[in-house]
């Protein structure tokens, strides 16, 4: 039987691999590998049945123009030339579809190795949970953690797609079972322009944390915001509705576009792209964003936190959610009399920190963290155990119908 535990696809888990002893197998991203290891395993006649579409398990056509609308994001005034999107799209189906290929062959010679992804939403990662869930394998994606040192690793997807509870009772049942200990540190991020020097920021101010637009987590989880032009608008329009309010901007500092160029300026809206996320969050009454991590980091924080969009801490008596323009400005305006449940709040963070999240980086391969992946895979660790034995006590209770 093959030792062979999981089938990885990418470049951000090599170091994982170089360490797996032959327990993760990658496929290679390289085309001349891609095309000389399909030839070795499907012939000739398999290459070019891949290479033309015929029988594609599954078909990435889609996964491809997921790919190019990120980039024309990233990179609109390139890929609104339609003949260079047309092309860019060619040749990157003709590509994709010679990687599922090449996965799908693999999982023929290992039956029981499972899928191994990180993010599982871009390319070449996402043509590899494709193929797998197609084939009907399991799959384990992984992604940064959401505090330092730690990763993410679950058998459904991340941050709001994985299977972090986000019931408030399971929060308020384990909060006995779990470690108190709490993270210690943030994140830590790179000012968007790091020559320029801090601004002031007002005395009582709104911090609201821009995302990057190509993002999953704004272009998958984000249902009403579609950019951060979008978003910008969105607080412009309850600058205009609150008089009495200010609010802080900082622009991701990994995404090479700003919106200040093509958005009206406000009096009582700030741009604070050279500050310390931190200390953003400790100035602010409170924090407005979509589903940033730095949301969470807000709790940790004590502050009170208004989301916008899907988010994996939104959980009911500890952040306020709004799902529309009207539901926001109901939000903002009970935000003060509003207090979030910090008992809720101290077992969730807890939870998340000691049981949930994998401590170490998954890409850069401790041996220690492969056994943690093997346990998270297989259902066998603490946050398997602690979610089926809540998941059985909710069954006893409820009522018969």
């Amino acid at each position: 039987m093959s030792d062979v535990e999981f089938i990885c696809h990418t470049k951000q888990l090599s170091a994982l691999c170089s360490h797996s002893a032959g327990r993760i197998l990658p496929i290679p991203t390289r085309l001349g590998q891609i095309c000389s290891g399909l030839i070795k395993k499907r012939g000739l006649m398999g290459f070019l049945s891949a290479l033309i579409g015929t029988n594609a398990v599954p078909d990435p056509g889609y996964l491809v123009d997921r790919n190019l609308m990120r980039r024309q994001i990233r990179l609109p005034q390139l890929y609104s030339i339609t003949p260079i999107r047309n092309t860019y799209r060619f040749f990157l189906l003709l590509r994709a579809r010679l990687q599922a290929a090449l996965v799908s062959a693999h999982f023929e010679d290992h039956p029981q190795a499972r899928a191994l992804v990180f993010n599982g939403y871009l390319m070449p990662d996402s043509i590899t949970k494709a193929v797998s869930e197609t084939l009907g394998r399991e799959t384990l994606v992984l992604e940064n953690g959401f505090f330092p040192r730690t990763s993410q690793a679950d058998t459904v997807g991340i941050n709001f797609d994985s299977t972090l509870p986000r019931d408030r009772a399971f929060y308020e049942w384990v909060a006995d079972k779990i470690s108190d200990e709490r993270p210690l540190e943030l994140v830590r991020r790179p000012s968007k322009q790091k020559a320029a020097d801090q601004v002031e920021t007002p005395p009582r101010y709104i911090f609201v944390p821009m995302q990057v637009p190509s993002d999953m987590q704004i272009l998958k989880h984000s249902p009403w915001i579609s950019d951060m032009k979008h978003l910008y608008q969105v607080i412009h329009g309850l600058a205009e509705r609150f008089p009495e309010r200010e609010f802080v901007v900082k622009e991701h500092p990994s995404f090479p576009l700003s919106i200040q160029p093509q958005i009206s300026r406000h009096p009582r809206i700030s741009f604070a792209n050279h500050n310390e996320t931190r200390q953003l969050i400790e100035g602010a009454e409170a924090v407005l964003t979509v589903n940033s991590t730095v949301g969470l980091e807000s709790l940790l924080l004590g502050k009170k936190v208004i989301t916008l969009g899907n988010a994996p801490y939104n959980v009911e008596g500890m952040v306020l959610q709004a799902r529309n323009e009207q539901e926001l400005h109901s939000a903002l305006a009970a935000i003060d009399s509003w207090t979030p449940n910090t008992t809720v709040t101290n077992a969730f963070i807890r939870y998340v920190h000691n049981v949930f999240l994998l401590r170490g980086d998954v890409r850069k391969g401790d041996a220690e963290i492969l056994d943690a992946l093997g346990s998270r895979a297989s259902g066998t660790d603490e946050h398997a155990r602690l979610t089926e034995a809540y998941g059985r006590g909710v069954a006893r209770t409820a009522p018969a119908d």
